[in-house]
């Protein structure tokens, strides 16, 4: 299957997820609103889990390592922020539905080659030191991001990606 094929089935998943809830979507539902066969999303996809899996790597993909090399780390973690907020129902809902993806991991996952590049591009040594910092602060940041989806009066993308960018700045000194 293409890559073309297997993002614009995660394009209708996460649609459904948003509207749906993530417990209310099938595999059946995904594939009709598509117009895909079965047979050709087992080809590609193991089962709604394994989609799940893929939806949230691309999106993080798209929003991180794709644009590495082209925005400042600044910029990249106000559009991460902005791409959970804009996806907000859909990672509150694959969040407090499931447990066989790890949606905070996941994501944590992205972040992390983003920070690496940070440090690595502000000539510090990436030792064990810097890999738990690295570990840690991307954790730290991905609860941060899915608690403040579920606050009763959630803060701004943008408030809380300077914050992070304050945190960055002091903790590296840059």
């Amino acid at each position: 299957m293409s890559e073309c094929l297997k993002l614009h089935i995660a394009q209708v998943f996460k649609d459904e997820v948003a509207k749906e809830g993530f417990s209310h979507v099938s595999i059946a539902k995904v594939m009709k609103k598509t117009g895909i066969r079965r047979q050709t999303f087992y080809e590609s996809f193991k089962d709604k889990y394994d989609l799940l899996e893929y939806t949230i790597r691309s999106m993080m993909e798209n929003d991180i390592e794709s644009n590495i090399g082209y925005l400042d780390w600044e910029g990249i973690i106000f559009l991460v922020f902005y791409g959970i907020e804009l996806n907000k129902k859909f990672y509150k809902s694959v969040y407090e539905s499931q447990t066989e993806v790890d949606v905070v991991g996941e994501i944590s996952r992205h972040i992390a080659v983003l920070l690496k590049k940070i440090i690595e591009e502000e000539g510090l040594a990436y030792d064990q030191k810097a890999h738990d910092f690295v570990d840690t602060f991307c954790l730290g940041l991905t609860y941060t991001m899915i608690d403040n989806l579920f606050r009763p009066q959630p803060l701004e993308y943008d408030v809380i990606a300077s914050k992070v960018d304050n945190a960055l700045h002091f903790t590296l000194n840059i």
